[in-house]
């Protein structure tokens, strides 16, 4: 095993891999720096992470596709912190080794909502992000997040550009109709979720979510034909289960970004 090394604006961390010979240094592959931002009006802090990738690689949203490195975020070593959430903007679809992949390329910028446990006292977060960035190959990086809240701050035009890059309802993309089905598998569940809407790309990517749900899933391929486009995906239970449908969200992402829909219906 290969430790790669470096230290970024943030002091960005590659975990343990086996990497050939001329694998690429971590800090010629990505740069990150935390923007403070401000102070919100119900006492949060609105800061974010300036991510910076080098062209051919990506990094991933919350849910990396059909395969990938699902992002994790470690606060424990932070001071005066009840909570951090991150707002994930709308990522695109990549195709990466024959695989549907989902995040962004070139540069973003990462919401990170902070709550004080004390809106009295300064936040010292003090976090370790950990993100998969990959091309030909993927290697899992641990960013250290490290900020100390001062006062209101300042607004960010980075940060409030981010937080209009949301996921849109799939009805302005034109979702008509739309069903689900659900048959048991050797392996679980499967549902597949059949959504009568125009070709939003090249290349679509259906991803079905239920939450709240501890059940583990796996992303399995989409298909279109004609103007139904499906996607399916697998809750792996050797115990049985139940779906709660009105839980289900349904994303659907091209190369040219992200809608989002509740439910299995329309009129859910």
């Amino acid at each position: 095993m290969k430790r790669l090394c470096t230290f970024l604006t943030l002091c960005a961390l590659a975990l343990p891999v086996t990497a050939p010979a001329q694998a690429p240094h971590v800090a010629e592959i990505v740069q990150a720096n935390m923007r403070p931002g401000w102070k919100t009006e119900t006492g949060t802090y609105m800061a974010a992470l300036h991510v910076r990738l080098a062209p051919e690689w990506m990094t991933y949203w919350r849910h990396p596709g059909e395969s990938g490195i699902v992002p994790t975020l470690d606060v424990s070593g932070s001071r005066n912190l009840a909570g951090a959430r991150i707002i994930w903007p709308e990522p695109k679809l990549y195709i990466k080794a024959g695989f549907a992949s989902i995040g962004y390329t070139d540069e973003i910028v990462l919401p990170i909502e902070l709550t004080p446990a004390n809106p009295a006292q300064p936040v010292e977060l003090d976090a370790i992000l950990s993100v998969g960035v990959c091309a030909d190959i993927c290697i899992p990086v641990d960013l250290a997040l490290k900020l100390a809240t001062q006062g209101a701050g300042a607004p960010d035009t980075a940060i409030a550009a981010a937080l209009t890059r949301r996921p849109k309802a799939a009805h302005t993309a034109g979702l008509q109709a739309m069903e689900c089905n659900i048959t048991p598998d050797k392996r679980g569940i499967r549902l597949s979720a059949n959504l009568q809407m125009p070709p939003q790309g090249n290349t679509e990517f259906v991803l079905i979510e239920m939450m709240g749900s501890g059940m583990p899933t796996r992303a399995l391929p989409s298909e279109r034909l004609g103007d139904t486009l499906t996607g399916h995906t697998l809750f792996r239970t050797k115990t049985g289960g139940s779906i709660d449908r009105s839980a289900l969200r349904i994303s659907i992402i091209s190369e040219y970004g992200t809608t989002v829909h509740q439910g299995c219906a329309v009129s859910d």
